[in-house]
Formats: C-alpha cells, structure tokens, sequence
C-alpha cells in the first residue's frame, strides 16, 4: 500500500494539468514507476531541470522538450510521442523504447537524441534535424526516416536489430548523412536506404564483414551518378538513376557488399562498379546474390571482398559485343538492305540517324528495327550520315554509315 500511495502522490499533480500547454519540471525528480501509465493530453513535457524518468508507459500528445536530464528504465519504460522530441540536455534510454506515432514529426535540438528501441509508426515522414543513436532496435516499419545531412548511429552490433518492410521503410540522407551501423559479427548486417528523390526508390544494402569489429556507414544517393558515361573499357553500362555511398568509419574489416534492385523499373544488370580517379572500374569478383521480398522481389549483386577504398558503388553492366556496320546498299536486292547494329541488346536502346544537316532521318528504340535508307518514306541518295546509339540518354556509340545506291 506505500508503493501504490507514494506513486500516486507523484502522478497525480502531473495528471491534473495534461491539458495545460506544457507540464513544466524546473527541478524535480519525476519518476514514472513501472506498471504505471500517464497521458499527456494534448500538451507535451518540458524538462527545464532535474531528471524526468520512465518506467511505466508515457503518452506524450505534444512535445518533448528536454534541458534537464530526460531517462528511460528497464525494458518496461514505453514513451509514445505524437509530436516533436527536442533534446538540449541528457538522455539516458536505458532499455526504454520511443515509439513515434504522429505525422511529419521533427528530432531536434543541441544535444543528440539518444534511444534504446525506436519504432517509427503514423503516417508522414519523420525528420532528423540533428544525428541520432540507437542502442537497441531501430523499427523503420514502413515509413521515411529523413536524416538530411546527418547520421543514424546505431550501435547494436547485433545483426537483427535494423528492421523495416523492405519496399516501405528507409532511411534516406543528403551527402554528409546515412545510417552507420557498428558490427560484431561476420553475419549480414542490413541497410534499409532509399530516396523520395529523383524518382522514389528503396534500394537497401546488406554489409557482411570479413571479421568482426568495424563500423559501416551507407547512403542511397538518388543521382545523377556522376561521370556515369566515364568507364573502363569492360563497362558497356553503368546506372545513372542512383548509386551507394558506402564507408568503413571505424576499424579495417574488409565486407561483402550486397545491393538490391528492381530488374522492372532499374534495368538489367551483371556487375557492380567503384570510381577510380572518376572512371567506373568493374569490382573484380562480383557474383549475383540472394533475392529481397516480394511484390516487388529485388535482386541483388554482391562483391565478396570488398577494401572500402572508393566509397561510390553503383550497378553495372558489362560491354556486349555489338558489331555497327559502316555501310549499307538499300536497293531490294535481299543484300545489306537495312542498316542496323547486330549483337547484345542493351537496356534503353536507341539509336539515331543524322544527315549532314543535322537533320535527324530515323530513331528507333528497338534493336531489332533496322534503317531502309528512306526519309518520310522517300528514298535518300547515296550520301555519308552520322549514327549515335543511346542508352538511358547517354551517347554510348557513335560513327558514320555510308549509303549506297
């Protein structure tokens, strides 16, 4: 019966002004015991000074603002937030979880946020104004975590710990941010990154170090990749739609690398890629890894031993052998009538024919669509015209075919 009144005594002065803009603690020690639930109607917690800690369950229908020192419990402690979570101060989550259920919600202030399990629920998008850690399990289920420039550290080095619905929640980041994630394992560790920008796209990443020990850091940069078009000569493709930025922050464990696509809507691919002094090089070894899901199912390339030396890995394809040839006689009789190129299909095919006007005489997007020397359906002459073949936008061929009559 003491415990039962001491909690009450605590609680009930909190209860009586939930309605009230802010519950404002200027320096007691506020302790939410276990098995105890408090709600926050409509305003939110201002801890100006002293400890506000949590064991219990806390529904919080504001804000947090935190100054003071702002802590969790056991595994027990809930805080449900419908609003923004702005920390200037100490936070110590114990082994609490912070479930974000509200729309649009901000993490903000001058101190970093600190969680032990983060799930993210609502709707909206949630946005980091500074960087966050997680110390337990980050739950993205299936909505956006914005980290614009800055970083997600999460340091569980379990691998299980990084959780989302892999065609829905992600971690998304400008130059500068990504989700770092510390390891301990040789296990897969997952990357669930994306982008709402440039054409929406979730395309995580799994990290398999060599020993246990390192730090990893990625980001889905949504492109243009850059010098997309500068390859060695083994590349006939590289995506220009998207690439990783990929990092060892922290020890010397070379990982396999894995990255998901969608063959639909990202193209076909057969490599992975890594800029050297801004030429896309092939990553010598990669095979073709495990699929992702379903509905859409992602596939996957992988480079088993990889040194982290070039952070830019981007999908890839190998030169086909494609034979153009230089000259053509479209006259019917059943010999070189049509001009078109022969061999390996390449995704976004599309080939142009110029006159030596600049007049453009004939585009097809199919390779097996040749040219009959004919302009709006008039016979040209005999003359020199200028071919350009295109993938994805980009002039991977070019040269001059003559016409014979």
């Amino acid at each position: 019966m003491t415990r039962f009144l001491h909690i009450l005594w605590l609680l009930l002065p909190l209860v009586s002004i939930g309605q009230t803009e802010f519950v404002i603690n200027k320096g007691t020690d506020i302790r939410i015991n276990q098995g105890c639930q408090v709600i926050f109607a409509e305003g939110g917690i201002q801890n100006e000074a002293g400890q506000f800690s949590n064991a219990g369950e806390v529904i919080v229908e504001g804000n947090i603002l935190n100054s003071g020192l702002l802590a969790g419990g056991a595994s027990s402690g809930i805080f449900r937030i419908l609003n923004d979570i702005e920390n200037n101060g100490q936070m110590q989550p114990g082994q609490s979880l912070f479930e974000l259920y509200g729309d649009n919600q901000f993490l903000r202030g001058s101190q970093q946020l600190n969680f032990y399990d983060l799930t993210l629920i609502g709707g909206g998008v949630k946005y980091m104004l500074q960087n966050i850690e997680t110390a337990g399990t980050l739950d993205l289920t299936d909505r956006e975590l914005r980290a614009t420039s800055n970083t997600v550290f999460h340091i569980n080095a379990t691998p299980a710990t990084v959780l989302a619905v892999h065609d829905q929640g992600f971690v998304s980041a400008d130059a500068g941010g990504g989700l770092s994630r510390a390891t301990n394992s040789t296990q897969d560790y997952f990357f669930p990154v994306g982008s709402m920008q440039n054409n929406f796209k979730i395309r995580p990443v799994t990290i398999t170090p060599n020993r246990a020990g390192a730090t990893y850091k990625v980001r889905y940069a949504p492109g243009p990749t850059p010098n997309s078009i500068q390859r060695s000569s083994e590349l006939y493709y590289v995506n220009p739609i998207f690439y990783h930025h990929m990092t060892r922050t922290n020890g010397d464990a070379p990982a396999a690398i894995g990255i998901f696509y969608e063959e639909v809507s990202d193209g076909k691919f057969e490599t992975l890629a890594h800029q050297e002094s801004s030429i896309w090089t092939e990553n010598l070894g990669t095979i073709e890894g495990p699929l992702l899901g379903s509905g859409p199912e992602l596939m996957s390339y992988k480079t088993p031993d990889w040194d982290f030396g070039s952070p830019e890995i981007a999908l890839a394809a190998f030169a086909p052998e494609i034979f153009v040839p230089n000259v053509f006689s479209p006259n019917d009789d059943g010999a070189n009538d049509i001009f078109k190129p022969r061999g390996t299909e390449p995704f976004d095919y599309e080939m142009r024919i110029y006159d030596r006007w600049g007049n453009c005489v004939f585009e097809t997007k199919e390779l097996a669509k040749g040219w009959d020397g004919t302009f709006k359906g008039v016979p040209m002459n005999s003359a020199v015209f200028v071919y350009y073949i295109l993938s994805a936008g980009e002039v991977i061929s070019k040269g001059n075919v003559t016409l014979l009559r």
